[in-house]
């Protein structure tokens, strides 16, 4: 789940588009919103740097690293310079910050199918604005539960090869490693697409 640790200390820059190398490596090449990552939806082109606190409202944060984060274009055209008003905030109606908590723990509940609960009034105002219920979104997370599931069952077949492998003739170990390519190679694309471990 999101929770960014940010590690880049870049130098101060007068234009926030410049910042996008030092926050894909913060976010992990994925959106600090609905966590879709640069290899599911088709690389870095897909990404944008958004103003955690909208530019248009604090002008003064414009290019602040740390209120610059890697979002997917369409997480920040919904959640655009949208920002609380001071009474909806004290109410608790906020945004959740993926830089301060996980929101999918504190905030959102998810389904099966990949839909959310919305547990708190920061969760509803985060979901209501950025829309993390999109039916790409869900359909999403979805496919990350199923690769979870698939990467454990990887995970014991390059085991079993393992053992096979130690107990192999010499033809048989040629098959065996081959086997065993194969099986890491497709460990290695689900973590690298789902980001998961």
């Amino acid at each position: 789940m999101a929770f960014f640790n940010r590690q880049e200390n870049p130098p101060q820059y007068s234009d926030a588009k410049v910042y996008k190398s030092f926050l894909r490596q913060d976010f992990r090449r994925q959106c600090a919103y609905c966590e879709r990552t640069e290899a599911f939806l088709g690389g870095e082109e897909a990404f944008e740097v958004d103003h955690f606190k909208p530019r248009q409202r604090f002008p003064e944060l414009a290019t602040v690293y740390r209120n610059l984060y890697y979002s997917c274009r369409k997480c920040n055209l919904y959640k655009s310079s949208t920002w609380p008003s001071d009474e909806r905030a004290k109410a608790g109606f906020v945004f959740a910050d993926p830089c301060i908590e996980d929101p999918y723990l504190a905030h959102l509940r998810e389904h099966l199918d990949g839909a959310l609960d919305e547990l708190t009034a920061c969760g509803e105002f985060t979901n209501g604005h950025i829309r993390l219920d999109r039916p790409d979104i869900c359909a999403w997370r979805q496919k990350r539960r199923g690769a979870r599931a698939d990467l454990g069952t990887f995970r014991s077949l390059e085991q079993n090869l393992l053992r096979f492998l130690d107990f192999a003739g010499i033809h048989e170990r040629d098959q065996i490693e081959e086997q065993l390519g194969l099986v890491r190679r497709l460990i290695g694309e689900l973590q690298d697409r789902f980001l998961i471990s």
